[in-house]
């Protein structure tokens, strides 16, 4: 294995816990651990809530990416089961449940998405369902036995709703408890993931102790905002940039981000150098526009390569700088009487009649360069263009 110094400080670079003194106990920790010069069983849990990843998952897929690179054995855990409640860690609300149908449907490509930053051939894919779905109520309640509400209550989340008369229902208890036992079943040394599922690691560090097992090291990576720039990056908040999106969709988010976060998304989400970043920092304000285009070029080239990234650069700059139509767009078949906010639902240019009536109200909508109404009626040849990025062709 690589020396130990060399890959502590890697493998702590970018990691916060919010606490400088358990900062220091986990980084004793895993140098203890990096010090009996053997491959370390290092997992990262991502729930199938979406059909995709987001550049936001890719943070703690970059530090498990990290230890693979210096020999270490990456886990990469679908979490089907605690999809079933989903993570109330950074919500401020009960979360939607999905049925385990959807969930499935979910997670189809998502091993295929992070295949993009780990090395595939040598990480092990695991589902929670395999240890989660064996348990029978004994153990449940077992499980349960070994913390308190006053425990749960401590977090954050769960005090302010309860606090404030809202409700607060105990399956989401589950939650740190059922994310704690994969720590347990799958035996590691290591977890990885984002500062807001920490009171969730930690209560895998007390699962494992209890069962006689060594505690893990947690390994928490910052929270990635999404394009608005304040809430966490998010699919169902509309506000990501998606693995699987195409060129031009991932080109063109980027280029949307606010200023002030452009710093953050070359440390977390790019594989830029980090000698680099601050050069380009320096340089930023007085040329936000060729920065903000690095970066959007950096994050299509990492997941669809340096031609691809170019040419969503080249469509970017013609048709929304200089507000030409792309000589290549989609196309769709006109139907007889269909009104303009039905194509954009056919087309699923919209993701609802809710957000179609939005993208009107704010004028983002035209047909042939001319703001449209959502009842405008439509006819062959005619070009369809929705906020900066998106075109169709009737035909």
């Amino acid at each position: 294995m690589p020396p130990v110094d060399e890959q502590l400080a890697v493998l702590m670079s970018g990691v916060d816990y919010g606490d400088e003194g358990l900062r220091r106990e986990m980084e004793r920790e895993l140098r203890a651990l990096l010090e009996l010069d053997r491959p370390l069983r290092v997992y990262l849990g991502i729930d199938p809530t979406a059909t995709s990843l987001t550049l936001g998952h890719t943070v703690p897929l970059r530090k498990l990416r990290q230890f693979q690179q210096f020999g270490h054995h990456a886990i990469f855990l679908i979490g089907d089961y605690t999809a079933l409640i989903g993570d109330p860690s950074d919500k401020n609300k009960l979360r939607p449940q999905l049925t385990q149908e959807e969930i499935h449907a979910n997670e189809v490509t998502y091993f295929q998405q992070a295949a993009t930053i780990l090395d595939a051939a040598t990480t092990e894919l695991r589902h929670n369902s395999e240890w989660l779905g064996k348990l029978d109520f004994p153990q449940i309640i077992s499980l349960m036995s070994k913390f308190t509400v006053a425990e749960m209550l401590r977090r954050d989340n769960f005090r302010l709703r309860f606090d404030a008369g809202e409700a607060v229902y105990l399956h989401e208890f589950l939650y740190a408890l059922m994310q704690g036992y994969d720590a347990y079943a799958l035996e590691c040394d290591v977890q990885v993931g984002g500062t807001e599922q920490l009171f969730n690691l930690m209560a895998g560090r007390k699962i494992q102790e209890d069962a006689g097992q060594k505690p893990h090291v947690p390994v928490t990576m910052p929270i990635l905002v999404g394009l608005d720039g304040k809430a966490r990056m998010s699919k169902s908040a509309g506000n990501h940039i998606g693995v699987s999106d195409s060129p031009d969709e991932q080109y063109g988010k980027a280029m949307s981000l606010p200023d002030d976060v452009v710093e953050s998304f070359f440390v977390l989400a790019t594989n830029v150098e980090r000698s680099r970043i601050p050069e380009i920092v320096a340089e930023a304000p007085a040329h936000p526009m060729d920065t903000k285009k690095l970066l959007a070029r950096t994050v299509v080239s990492e997941f669809h390569g340096e031609a691809a990234a170019n040419a969503a650069e080249e469509r970017f700059e013609r048709t929304v700088q200089h507000k030409e139509a792309p000589d290549e767009m989609p196309e769709l078949n006109s139907e007889p009487g269909e009104t303009l906010l039905a194509l954009l639902l056919r087309a699923k240019l919209a993701p609802s009649a809710r957000e179609a009536r939005r993208l009107f109200e704010q004028g983002a909508v035209s047909v042939d360069g001319q703001k449209a109404e959502p009842d405008a009626t439509l006819s062959p040849g005619m070009v369809i263009q929705v906020g900066k990025r998106r075109w169709l062709r009737l035909v």
